[in-house]
């Protein structure tokens, strides 16, 4: 059920609009209580499309987004409550500062490749979240409030976050499809799949990888800043928490790597074992890892890609269509 590419293109622009319509009209409808549980579904989504990126378009496998997640949070934090600023103004700061924290340690992990690029990324979590927990000013292993909220009416923060929230997971699906689609997600495609290929067309391999590196951690940065928003209290043990790696891994591994849709599926998967796992403590993540497993067994391009390959539904393929076919 592959369509030619304007077709597709034309049905992504409509799937969009009526999105984008949805996601408006959604807080007239919807309790508080929804309103919150949806932010974190959201926002989640927003972490693993940030790691699916990552690796499935920029071909950076890493064990340290969680450094993003904590980072964006705690830059928003201390900046709101230092200066007294409306913290939503500060989300676009977030991104440039998290931005600007992936590019400041680019040169350095891009020197190692694999197994120690993946690790040394979770290492740099490490250090940053032992640094913060030994500060008072950061609030040292108990966190921070979010002091000016406080004086915020309550319906109109939820609101707000809700609509920041859906903004990161409508650009996690057709902010993607878009990027994927333009010149450099050409481009990140081709140092993906082959580095010396990618270079002997004219493709700077070194600066390809950047420029995904920085862009998945400043939206990784703002997708942590909002989640800690919604529960007005940060610390570094949850902020840099590794189980958000694990989160993330499940969701994209059993949705499927390298595609759009794919965390779409893993993310409704992963909160629906949540909710029934959820008497069973810590069992969870065992039983989650066991499925992301099973998975990688069965289905090595995950649960999205037996639907493609069974029914050839692809509603949001990247590929661009040979000039030879119709």
């Amino acid at each position: 059920m592959n369509t030619s590419g304007p077709s597709r293109t034309r049905h992504v622009a409509i799937a969009a609009a009526v999105c984008f319509v949805a996601l408006a009209v959604t807080p007239m409808f919807v309790s508080q209580g929804n309103l919150r549980l949806m932010i974190e579904i959201f926002t989640v989504f927003a972490f693993a499309q940030s790691w699916n990126f990552l690796a499935g378009y920029v071909g950076l496998m890493s064990f340290g987004q969680q450094l993003f997640i904590g980072l964006g949070a705690y830059f928003l934090f201390v900046t709101s409550n230092a200066y007294g600023i409306n913290p939503f103004w500060l989300l676009p700061l977030v991104f440039v500062l998290c931005g600007l924290f992936a590019a400041a340690v680019a040169p350095f992990v891009f020197r190692l490749r694999d197994a120690y690029f993946a690790i040394s990324i979770w290492v740099i979590a490490e250090i940053v979240r032992l640094y913060i927990s030994q500060k008072d000013s950061l609030g040292s292993v108990s966190g921070l409030p979010l002091m000016v909220t406080r004086d915020m009416d309550r319906t109109v923060v939820a609101v707000s976050n809700f609509y920041v929230a859906a903004g990161l997971a409508f650009l996690g699906v057709f902010g993607l499809y878009w990027l994927a689609r333009r010149r450099i997600g050409l481009a990140l495609a081709a140092v993906r799949d082959n580095e010396g290929t990618a270079a002997a067309v004219g493709i700077n391999v070194w600066w390809t990888r950047f420029f995904g590196f920085v862009l998945a951690g400043g939206f990784a940065g703002v997708a942590g800043a909002t989640y800690y928003m919604s529960v007005f209290h940060v610390e570094p043990g949850g902020a840099f928490d590794p189980n958000w790696m694990v989160v993330m891994l499940f969701i994209v591994i059993i949705g499927g790597v390298g595609t759009v849709e794919g965390p779409i599926i893993g993310t409704a998967i992963y909160f629906l074992l949540r909710a029934w796992l959820s008497g069973t403590g810590n069992l969870y993540l065992m039983l989650l890892g066991a499925a992301a497993v099973v998975t990688m067994l069965v289905a090595s391009k995950g649960l999205w890609g037996i639907v493609t390959k069974r029914y050839g539904f692809e509603p949001f393929a990247t590929r661009r269509p040979s000039p030879n076919k119709p």
